[in-house]
């Protein structure tokens, strides 16, 4: 497989969200966004550090689970942008899949624009994630919450495009 498409990358953070859904239920509900910007940074800190040293102390989990991690911290974080943090007491499971396959398929078609983005953007890189984690901690209270949506996905972007990528190399 040498095309690795984003409906692929899609069923495969689906399929781990909804396992940690069954294990952990809704517990990140009650996680602030700046928290979760947090387990995101460490996420894509342990990313950075497995490339630097070519290698992984930790054999249990791949690069690649770790990115999947990623993308569904940024979607989980989306979702509680998308619902101001007010999500119903006793929302449902199915509910909370829906709301994150709706975010998914806000970037479906967007794989067709790739070069386009890769120009505009430049190479996608850990380190440019690193740059707009910092930019949000930094500016924390000072960020609109549609411009921190922006900048999820744009982060949710990039991520899927450096798993593409590492999928592509280690096929």
């Amino acid at each position: 497989m040498n095309h690795i498409s984003i409906n692929f990358i899609i069923k495969k953070c689906k399929k781990l969200f909804k396992k940690k859904l069954k294990d952990y239920d809704l517990s990140w509900k009650v996680i602030k966004i700046y928290s979760m910007i947090d387990q995101i940074f460490i996420k894509v800190f342990r990313i950075q550090n497995i490339q630097k040293r070519g290698y992984q102390k930790v054999k249990e989990e791949k690069i690649i689970d770790t990115y999947i991690d990623v993308i569904n911290y940024i979607v989980i974080t989306i979702i509680k942008l998308n619902t101001s943090n007010n999500l119903e007491k006793d929302i449902s499971h199915s509910k909370i899949i829906c709301l994150y396959i709706q975010q998914f398929n806000k970037i479906k078609n967007w794989k067709k624009n790739i070069e386009l983005y890769n120009k505009k953007m430049g190479d996608p890189s850990i380190e440019k994630i690193l740059e707009y984690i910092f930019y949000l901690k930094k500016k924390k209270e000072k960020i609109l919450s549609n411009n921190l949506e922006i900048i999820f996905f744009k982060i949710l972007k990039i991520t899927i495009l450096l798993l593409m990528k590492d999928i592509r190399k280690n096929k």
